[in-house]
């Protein structure tokens, strides 16, 4: 399956079997989740379906110039004048409907401490919980960057069975996406992993819940 027709089948909430399997499986979607979900979120906004005034055009239009400032627009402005106008309202619109629909708080937080392998870094993972999986966000203190040649590894386990929700090297600003709920999956851990082909958890075990 290409990647193009799993996403398009996650924004438009039609997630089969199929879909569900690359989302979980392929890198670049997995880095893409949290975009897509926040996209997802706001086109099922009813207000982006909603006509804008019949002065909106005016009154964008107003504000560019600034007070006191007039321009003139024909009374049928040129193709390119009406999407200059177009793509100001839709990005006033759009930056609206995203700081009105962010989440004020996570639905759960957990601390991730370090482990024998990392005894300075500690942390805590923020959770909320979206339709078909778990959106995350870490904010850790204490632990480096990946070296050269290895990446670090978000697991969500239950007992012997193991779901990565990704990879990072750096470990500020690191948002995550995973097609599971962690009530079904509760330890959560970090592992450094080499850049290689062997998808299974490395055994360094760098942070974790358990």
């Amino acid at each position: 399956m290409k990647c193009d027709d799993a996403r398009a089948a996650y924004l438009a909430e039609d997630v089969g079997r199929k879909e569900s399997e690359h989302l979980e499986s392929c890198v670049e979607c997995r880095a893409e989740m949290p975009s897509l979900t926040e996209t997802r979120r706001f086109m099922d906004d009813p207000a982006f379906w909603e006509e804008p005034p019949a002065d909106l055009e005016d009154r964008i239009v107003g504000l560019i110039a600034g007070p006191g400032n007039v321009v003139d627009l024909p009374e049928r402005p040129r193709r390119w004048q009406m999407a200059v106008v177009g793509a100001a309202a839709a990005a006033a619109v759009l930056v609206g409907v995203f700081v009105a629909q962010r989440p004020a708080s996570p639905d759960w937080e957990v601390a991730l401490p370090g482990t024998a392998e990392a005894p300075l870094a500690a942390g805590v993972v923020s959770g909320w919980n979206e339709p078909g999986g778990t959106r995350m966000a870490l904010d850790i203190e204490g632990l480096p960057a990946a070296p050269e040649g290895f990446v670090y590894e978000f697991w969500l386990s239950a007992g012997d069975l193991h779901i990565s929700a990704g990879t990072f090297k750096q470990t500020q600003g690191v948002e995550l996406w995973v097609g599971v709920t962690r009530g079904e999956f509760p330890r959560l851990w970090i592992t450094l992993e080499p850049i290689d082909e062997d998808e299974s958890p490395s055994g360094v075990n760098v942070m974790d819940t358990a």
